[in-house]
C-alpha cells in the first residue's frame, strides 16, 4: 500500500465505508508496500478501540491530510474512475458507484461528478442510448482524473 491507497482509507474512513477494525490491516499492507512511522506500527497490532487514534496520528507522521467529506468523495470516484479507464470495472457500474458515493453526502454539491450521475440514472430507461452513455462515462472519468 503507498500513500495514495493510504489517503484512500482516509476518505473510506471519513465517509464511513471502512471501520476501525479495517485499520490495522490496512497499517500493515502500508508496511509491506515500504510506508513507516511509529503510530503505523503500532496500529499494525493494534485492535479496534486503539485504531482511529492511532490511524489519525500515522496519517499525522505521514503527512497525508484528512479529506472533508466532499474532498473524500472526490478521491473515491478518482479511484472509481482508475478502474473505469484502466477496464478493472464496466463503466455503468463504476457511475453508479460514483452516484452512491455523492449519495452518501447529500448536502454537499459536487457538480464535477453529474456526469456520472446523469448516466447512471439514465442507463436502464434508455438502454438504446447505452453505448453514447458509456462513452461519455469513460470520457468523464479521464476529465475527473486529469483534475
Amino acid at each position: 500500500m503507498n500513500r495514495d491507497e493510504l489517503a484512500s482509507v482516509s476518505a473510506r474512513m471519513v465517509l464511513e465505508l471502512a471501520g476501525p477494525e479495517d485499520l490495522p490491516g490496512a497499517a500493515v499492507a502500508a508496511l509491506e508496500g515500504g510506508l513507516d512511522s511509529p503510530a503505523l506500527v503500532a496500529l499494525a497490532g493494534a485492535d479496534a478501540c486503539e485504531a482511529r487514534p492511532l490511524f489519525d496520528r500515522a496519517l499525522e507522521e505521514l503527512k497525508i491530510s484528512k479529506p472533508s467529506t466532499r474532498e473524500a468523495v472526490i478521491r473515491l470516484a478518482q479511484d472509481e474512475a482508475t478502474r473505469i479507464v484502466g477496464g478493472t470495472v464496466a463503466p455503468y457500474a463504476g457511475a453508479k458507484r460514483i452516484w452512491e458515493l455523492t449519495s452518501r453526502v447529500p448536502t454537499v454539491r459536487i457538480p464535477e461528478l453529474d456526469p456520472f450521475i446523469y448516466a447512471a440514472s439514465e442507463w436502464e430507461e434508455r438502454p438504446e442510448d447505452r453505448v453514447h452513455l458509456e462513452q461519455g462515462i469513460i470520457s468523464e472519468a479521464h476529465a475527473l482524473l486529469d483534475r
